[in-house]
């Protein structure tokens, strides 16, 4: 028995380094060979606890950064925030248990096809159980292979994650079964790879060449203040932050650019009251006759109390606000407490915790009246719907504001811009990223990552970026690949009931 945890072990080890900031994407075609291995001939209890401890390891090496938001800028202490840790590590690798669990009880060790579409399923289910954290999913960590992502225009990062599984079940097969109907799977596989890679070739010269002859194209400017997040929210340093954006604007403008991208809560204060701070930067953009997109928190005050947001303004050229996003999709334990009313103990562990609303609907937003955009505000870019929702409405190109202090220097930083470049590729929209201390960039519709600052300096980085109008396979039709996965698990375990001995197991943990 320790030898499976050993090899379960290496799968969570060998997924650690298939993500950033090692980002060596070939180990994830790989990674789920010794978990396999593990849980061959042993019962699904069992083949539970391997997949568990897999996850355990994975999910500890990609998420240990939490305990650095929560004691640093948190205010929690550090045997608080290793418990929160583990509880989230824990309901995580929960996915990974439930995977091993029911590739026994449905009998599908040597099935790739049932394998990936089981783990899409439950990839699925992680991004929209609860609050949803489809943080790192399967398909992300091909975000650097750019000819094999471009598929992603037709099924999404859901697409990625089959594929990447669909190979690892496949090698699995091959390597145990060394027959003609594992090596005939290997070789459909590779049939499929190589359709894709085609097309992602195809897609990859068709996209670079319309970024560089599109006729509409907008020059932004991204400012990267590199603000203290011990400093950012000190009354007496308030004059000082708006200072800095000022002065980063000033010189960035000489580059004309045509909108200029402040972070999240680039303004540490309620931008929408009457100050001098307020006036300066209102002033700013008259001055430079630029429209200015800035985050700042924001409230109303509504019969049932005082709401308040994590907002994104726009200030024209005239100097006038004409528009606001609100972040519809908040951080849980970071911007509200879950089940606050049902668990009001929460509250008195969380004490810092903010207490904001979520905006009534994500709407892009307009410049100029000729085009808009779509606003993301922190890590809403990793929820593909939402970004697919704002193309849907038009958005021409996408803006992903952040500000990722909370991370230190951590691998959080790598991880979080790594899962954006998915989201240009899925709607074919051009993204600019302007985050306080990094990694503030722009990313092409190809998912290739033109510009990019570095952790923790203040800069600012300029690019034309085309305006895409058209849609995608995916932006119009969505998760159709993961409605098919479903329905495979579906008949599985129908199977599996009409089977009874095995539906016995099923319930018998």
């Amino acid at each position: 028995m320790l030898k499976k945890y050993f090899l379960s072990f290496c799968t969570g080890f060998l997924l650690i380094f298939s993500f950033p900031p090692f980002a060596f994407y070939p180990l994830a075609w790989i990674a789920f060979l010794p978990l396999f291995e593990a849980i061959r001939e042993i019962s699904p209890s069992y083949a539970f606890r391997m997949g568990l401890f897999s996850g355990c390891v994975f999910f500890l090496g990609i998420l240990y950064w939490t305990v650095h938001a929560m004691v640093c800028y948190g205010g929690v202490s550090s045997p608080l925030s290793l418990l929160a840790l583990f509880l989230l590590v824990f309901y995580l690798a929960l996915y990974f248990g439930i995977f091993s669990y029911f590739i026994k009880i449905f009998s599908i060790e040597f099935s790739p096809i049932l394998i990936a579409s089981l783990w899409v399923s439950l990839e699925y289910i992680r991004a929209h159980f609860l609050t949803g954290f489809p943080w790192e999913l399967l398909g992300d960590s091909q975000y650097n292979w750019l000819s094999f992502i471009q598929v992603a225009d037709i099924g999404g990062v859901y697409l990625l994650s089959f594929l990447v599984m669909w190979g690892n079940a496949s090698f699995f097969q091959c390597l145990k079964e060394r027959n003609k109907q594992s090596y005939f799977g290997l070789f459909i596989l590779g049939i499929c790879l190589g359709t894709i890679l085609f097309y992602g070739q195809n897609r990859l010269s068709f996209w670079e060449k319309q970024c560089l002859i599109s006729p509409k194209k907008i020059n932004i400017g991204v400012i990267q203040g590199n603000i203290d997040q011990n400093q950012k929210w000190e009354p007496a340093f308030q004059a000082t932050t708006v200072k800095i954006y000022e002065h980063l604007s000033r010189q960035a403008i000489k580059n004309h650019p045509e909108l200029l991208i402040w972070p999240e809560t680039a303004l540490p204060f309620y931008f929408q009251e009457k100050s001098p701070w307020q006036e300066q930067v209102l002033t700013l953009a008259r001055d430079l006759k630029t429209p200015i997109l800035a985050g700042s928190p924001a409230y109303e005050t509504r019969a049932e109390g005082i709401k308040y947001f994590n907002r994104a303004y726009l200030i024209n050229e005239q100097g006038k606000i004409t528009g606001y996003y609100d972040k519809v999709h908040l951080v849980p334990f970071g911007e509200y407490i879950p089940l606050r009313k049902w668990l009001p103990f929460l509250s008195a562990i969380a004490v810092t915790v903010g207490d904001f609303s979520s905006g009534k609907e994500i709407m892009p937003l307009s410049l100029t009246g000729h085009y808009s955009f779509g606003v993301l505000i922190c890590f809403e870019s990793i929820f593909p719907e939402l970004s697919r929702e704002l193309v849907q409405k038009q958005a021409h190109f996408l803006v992903n504001i952040t500000n990722d202090a909370w991370f230190g220097r951590t691998s959080a930083p790598y991880q979080h811009l790594a899962m954006l470049v998915l989201r240009a590729v899925e709607n074919r929209r051009a993204i600019a990223r302007a985050a306080n201390t990094g990694f503030s960039a722009f990313i092409e519709p190809t998912g290739k990552i033109i510009k990019q600052t570095k952790l923790f300096e203040q800069s600012y980085i300029i690019a034309n970026l085309p305006l895409i109008e058209n849609k995608t396979f995916y932006t119009n039709h969505g998760d159709i690949l993961v409605f098919f996965c479903f329905c495979v698990i579906f008949i599985l375990a129908i199977k599996t009931v009409k089977r009874g001995s095995k539906w016995r197991k099923l319930v018998k943990f």
